[in-house]
């Protein structure tokens, strides 16, 4: 018998006995389902471009992060200091460059329009990029057809557009969604048009935190993508030596090591390892020694579980744990980075409903409830940036940190014992009917 890896995935078939039965919607309630999804993606998308009334003003929606992208692709195109002080922003204050040249390069032809329309360009291309990721992830399971594929994402993007990293994203006017698109067309896409690892390559030379993603590569035991990636980013990088020599100095020597220009390690936002030991506290020398301890230890339980979902064949979720590792050893996870949890949630309860799994199905529930509260600003107020909080709190405070370690640490243990149980299958004798 041929296996089907997606089948481990989706459960049992069937045709398996105690499989439950298939679901048939009737036509009536197809329509239904589609009309709610169309309506609630709709609104969804609504709220951030324009407001709702009585719950978000109606009118001009202002992202700060957006605004010092546009200022710091103003100043590219002015050719003066990028790393410098930047104009104002539209409430008067003085926000710092972070991200490398490229970046500038790249964000300059939104400095050309009204900070209104860019908000909206913005918004829309996000709004694009997380339906099309989810589209990847969902087709990498063997959602089919296509018309179930596109309505199941447009249901998934509704329902995400609720968790708190996603909703951020919107807000800030950030583009952690669209980054997340291009690495997922490099990692999951059967066939590219373009060299497999370039996408990476160049998203982690606009902002560096995709590197992680050559990881994907390596277990994959991808070695020709693995190298294009490298070879795309430094390749990348050059272009922004080309167009801005001062500043990328700057940048690459400077620039990068400054951590007081990206915020406070303790910030209760700041859902990683470093944020962890920060609030808590301990010395700086301290938490270093124990972030590498730990991050060498996130590494290893990281490999296990890529390691055994490239042998199940599930390579969507070897590219969640690869996102899940990146943001707990980054020094700097803000919460709106995690907008991955969009996909691996909306994947897991494609999981749960194919499987019939009220645990996995209460688990996927719970872990959205905790993305839409996020604890972590709740108890962030009257104490952002201290230190010293009762260790309740600090737990609560970095729940992002305890769920991505718990689901890395239960894929591992799934899919462990799933091919333990394969093996058992394939080593027991075959009995054979007798002949007469």
């Amino acid at each position: 018998m041929v296996h089907n890896p997606t089948s481990d995935f989706a459960g049992p078939s069937p045709a398996d006995d105690g499989a439950p039965p298939k679901t048939t919607w009737s036509p009536a309630a197809v329509v239904a389902a589609r009309v709610v999804v169309a309506a609630a993606f709709t609104l969804g998308a609504l709220f951030y471009l324009v407001g709702f009334p009585g719950v978000r003003d109606v009118g001009f929606q202002y992202h700060i992060d957006l605004d010092v992208y546009r200022l710091g692709g103003a100043v590219f195109a002015a050719g003066d200091p990028l790393y410098g002080e930047l104009p104002p922003t539209f409430f008067g204050q003085h926000l710092p460059f972070t991200y490398p040249p490229l970046a500038a390069v790249v964000f300059a032809p939104m400095s050309w329009i009204s900070l209104q329309a860019a908000g909206a360009v913005l918004t829309v291309l996000s709004l694009a990029a997380l339906v099309a990721t989810l589209v990847l992830a969902l087709a990498s399971v063997g959602v089919r057809p296509r018309t179930t594929l596109v309505w199941t994402a447009l249901g998934g993007a509704a329902a995400a557009l609720t968790l708190e990293p996603v909703s951020s994203t919107f807000d800030y006017g950030q583009v952690n969604i669209l980054l997340m698109v291009f690495v997922a067309a490099d990692c999951l896409m059967k066939k590219t048009p373009w060299p497999r690892g370039i996408l990476i390559g160049f998203v982690a030379a606009v902002k560096l935190t995709p590197a992680v993603f050559i990881l994907y590569f390596l277990f994959r035991k991808d070695f020709r993508a693995a190298v294009t990636t490298g070879t795309s980013f430094v390749a990348f990088g050059a272009i922004g030596f080309l167009v801005a020599r001062a500043d990328s100095w700057e940048y690459w020597t400077e620039t990068l090591f400054d951590s007081s220009r990206i915020g406070g390690p303790a910030y209760p936002a700041n859902q990683s390892l470093t944020g962890v030991l920060a609030r808590l506290g301990l010395d700086p020398s301290m938490r270093t020694v124990l972030w590498l301890v730990l991050s060498v230890a996130v590494l290893a339980l990281a490999a296990v579980a890529m390691h055994r979902a490239f042998a199940a064949g599930l390579p969507v979720v070897a590219l969640f744990v690869n996102a899940l590792f990146g943001l707990l050893v980054s020094p700097v996870s803000w919460s709106h980075h995690w907008v991955w949890v969009a996909p691996l949630l909306v994947v897991l309860a494609v999981a749960a409903y194919r499987r019939r799994s009220v645990v996995l199905g209460a688990a996927v529930a719970a872990s959205f409830v905790l993305f839409v509260l996020a604890p972590h600003w709740e108890l962030g107020v009257g104490r952002w940036d201290r230190t010293g909080w009762p260790l309740w709190d600090q737990f609560l405070a970095s729940s992002y940190v305890w769920w991505a370690l718990a689901v890395m640490i239960a894929v591992t243990l799934s899919l462990g014992r799933r091919a333990r149980l394969r093996a058992g299958v394939a080593d027991s004798p075959t009995q054979l009917a007798p002949t007469a």
